[in-house]
Protein backbone atom coordinates (compact mmCIF):
# COMPACT_ATOMS: atom_id res chain seq x y z
CA UNK A 1 0.00 0.00 0.00
CA UNK A 2 1.72 2.94 -1.16
CA UNK A 3 1.18 6.22 1.06
CA UNK A 4 -1.02 8.82 -0.57
CA UNK A 5 0.96 12.06 -1.79
CA UNK A 6 -0.45 15.35 -0.66
CA UNK A 7 1.20 17.37 -3.08
CA UNK A 8 -0.06 18.74 -6.11
CA UNK A 9 1.70 19.28 -9.04
CA UNK A 10 1.72 19.07 -13.02
CA UNK A 11 1.67 15.34 -12.69
CA UNK A 12 -1.27 15.05 -10.48
CA UNK A 13 -4.10 13.41 -12.25
CA UNK A 14 -7.47 13.70 -11.56
CA UNK A 15 -10.13 11.18 -12.50
CA UNK A 16 -13.69 12.22 -13.39
CA UNK A 17 -16.22 10.75 -15.66
CA UNK A 18 -17.59 12.50 -18.57
CA UNK A 19 -21.00 12.76 -16.47
CA UNK A 20 -19.73 14.45 -13.64
CA UNK A 21 -17.69 17.01 -16.29
CA UNK A 22 -20.78 17.99 -17.86
CA UNK A 23 -22.83 18.42 -14.95
CA UNK A 24 -20.02 20.73 -13.50
CA UNK A 25 -19.81 22.92 -16.82
CA UNK A 26 -24.06 22.81 -16.14
CA UNK A 27 -23.75 24.27 -12.82
CA UNK A 28 -21.44 27.05 -13.81
CA UNK A 29 -22.93 28.09 -16.84
CA UNK A 30 -26.42 28.06 -14.91
CA UNK A 31 -24.73 30.93 -12.22
CA UNK A 32 -23.30 32.48 -15.05
CA UNK A 33 -26.88 32.95 -16.93
CA UNK A 34 -28.38 33.95 -13.99
CA UNK A 35 -25.78 36.31 -12.54
CA UNK A 36 -26.12 38.52 -16.11
CA UNK A 37 -30.00 38.35 -15.81
CA UNK A 38 -29.99 39.60 -12.30
CA UNK A 39 -27.49 42.64 -13.27
CA UNK A 40 -29.73 42.95 -16.52
CA UNK A 41 -32.58 43.42 -14.22
CA UNK A 42 -31.14 45.37 -11.65
CA UNK A 43 -30.10 48.04 -14.01
CA UNK A 44 -33.35 47.76 -15.62
CA UNK A 45 -34.88 48.91 -12.13
CA UNK A 46 -32.26 51.75 -11.70
CA UNK A 47 -34.12 53.28 -14.95
CA UNK A 48 -37.27 53.03 -13.94
CA UNK A 49 -38.71 56.02 -11.77
CA UNK A 50 -39.53 55.39 -8.19
CA UNK A 51 -42.77 53.91 -7.55
CA UNK A 52 -44.88 56.57 -5.27
CA UNK A 53 -47.72 56.26 -3.04
CA UNK A 54 -50.31 58.15 -4.50
CA UNK A 55 -52.63 60.93 -2.29
CA UNK A 56 -55.82 58.38 -2.81
CA UNK A 57 -53.90 55.36 -1.81
CA UNK A 58 -52.78 57.05 1.55
CA UNK A 59 -56.05 58.43 2.29
CA UNK A 60 -57.63 55.08 1.56
CA UNK A 61 -55.35 53.59 4.29
CA UNK A 62 -55.77 56.49 6.67
CA UNK A 63 -59.74 55.98 6.36
CA UNK A 64 -59.24 52.05 6.55
CA UNK A 65 -56.81 52.43 9.71
CA UNK A 66 -59.53 54.79 11.38
CA UNK A 67 -62.36 52.51 10.54
CA UNK A 68 -60.61 49.36 11.82
CA UNK A 69 -59.91 51.19 15.26
CA UNK A 70 -63.65 51.89 15.92
CA UNK A 71 -63.88 48.71 15.57
CA UNK A 72 -61.74 47.80 17.79
CA UNK A 73 -62.52 50.33 20.25
CA UNK A 74 -66.43 48.76 19.65
CA UNK A 75 -65.37 45.22 20.38
CA UNK A 76 -63.59 46.07 23.45
CA UNK A 77 -66.50 48.36 24.83
CA UNK A 78 -68.45 45.64 23.99
CA UNK A 79 -66.31 42.81 25.90
CA UNK A 80 -66.16 45.42 28.74
CA UNK A 81 -69.46 45.68 29.20
CA UNK A 82 -70.10 41.47 29.15
CA UNK A 83 -67.27 41.33 31.62
CA UNK A 84 -69.97 43.59 33.75
CA UNK A 85 -72.99 41.45 33.25
CA UNK A 86 -71.31 38.25 34.08
CA UNK A 87 -69.16 40.09 37.35
CA UNK A 88 -72.66 40.82 38.87
CA UNK A 89 -74.33 37.88 37.68
CA UNK A 90 -71.63 35.94 39.04
CA UNK A 91 -72.43 38.19 42.62
CA UNK A 92 -75.97 37.21 42.34
CA UNK A 93 -75.62 33.64 42.26
CA UNK A 94 -72.67 33.28 44.72
CA UNK A 95 -75.01 35.25 46.98
CA UNK A 96 -78.48 32.86 46.34
CA UNK A 97 -76.36 29.75 46.72
CA UNK A 98 -75.54 31.31 50.37
CA UNK A 99 -78.94 32.73 51.04
CA UNK A 100 -80.73 30.11 49.61
CA UNK A 101 -82.69 32.56 47.87
CA UNK A 102 -84.02 33.33 44.29
CA UNK A 103 -83.45 36.50 42.03
CA UNK A 104 -84.93 34.99 38.97
CA UNK A 105 -85.89 38.52 37.77
CA UNK A 106 -82.39 39.91 38.06
CA UNK A 107 -80.75 37.10 36.20
CA UNK A 108 -83.40 37.42 33.70
CA UNK A 109 -82.48 40.90 33.59
CA UNK A 110 -79.14 39.94 33.00
CA UNK A 111 -79.17 37.53 30.84
CA UNK A 112 -81.22 39.66 28.42
CA UNK A 113 -78.49 42.00 28.32
CA UNK A 114 -76.27 39.11 27.77
CA UNK A 115 -78.11 38.24 24.44
CA UNK A 116 -78.40 41.68 23.39
CA UNK A 117 -74.54 42.80 23.39
CA UNK A 118 -73.54 39.43 21.55
CA UNK A 119 -76.79 39.68 19.17
CA UNK A 120 -74.37 43.64 18.46
CA UNK A 121 -72.01 42.72 15.91
CA UNK A 122 -69.47 45.43 15.61
CA UNK A 123 -70.14 47.23 12.16
CA UNK A 124 -67.11 45.68 9.96
CA UNK A 125 -66.06 47.03 5.96
CA UNK A 126 -63.39 46.40 3.72
CA UNK A 127 -62.19 48.88 1.40
CA UNK A 128 -60.53 47.16 -1.65
CA UNK A 129 -59.61 48.72 -4.54
CA UNK A 130 -58.12 47.11 -7.23
CA UNK A 131 -54.84 48.11 -8.91
CA UNK A 132 -53.54 46.48 -12.47
CA UNK A 133 -49.94 46.02 -12.41
CA UNK A 134 -47.18 44.20 -14.71
CA UNK A 135 -45.08 40.70 -13.63
CA UNK A 136 -43.24 43.16 -11.76
CA UNK A 137 -45.27 44.39 -9.33
CA UNK A 138 -45.36 48.19 -11.29
CA UNK A 139 -48.85 49.98 -11.89
CA UNK A 140 -49.87 49.92 -15.23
Amino acid sequence: MQPMSTKISENTNIQLDLKTVVAIIMVTASFVGMYYTLQADIEEARKLPPIEVTRLEYELKEEWNEKMIIQLKDQVEMLEQTQDILKEEIGITASMIKDGTEADGKLEELNRQLEELQNKKPNTRVIVKEVKVDKKGRKL
